[in-house]
């Protein structure tokens, strides 16, 4: 739960480093394909992902962890940067 106060990193919300797989869809009804992602980290509020593909800022995003939740997640992109040749990371707020 965000208290208001912010961690050393200056996040309200703890975020746990981890590894693991993920497949995205887009919520609403578009031409783009459906991918997938690398969870590099997670928190009560969302997730950081690793893909190969850049996803629009605002774009509403379905989340199927593998192994990480019972159901599938709704989550907004936040913001997507470009990191290497054809790695974009992207922090992601659920909703």
């Amino acid at each position: 739960m965000a208290t208001g106060k912010k961690n050393e990193d200056g996040r309200r919300e703890f975020r746990e480093q981890i590894l693991g797989h993920v497949s995205c869809s887009y919520a609403s009804e578009t031409n783009e394909p459906n991918f997938d992602g690398i969870i590099i980290d997670v928190s009560n509020a969302g997730l950081g992902i690793f893909t190969h593909k850049p996803v629009a800022e605002g774009a509403g995003l379905k989340i199927h962890g593998e192994g990480l939740w019972e159901n599938s997640k709704h989550a907004t992109v936040k913001w997507c940067r470009k990191i290497a040749s054809d790695i974009y990371r992207a922090g992601l707020v659920f909703n």
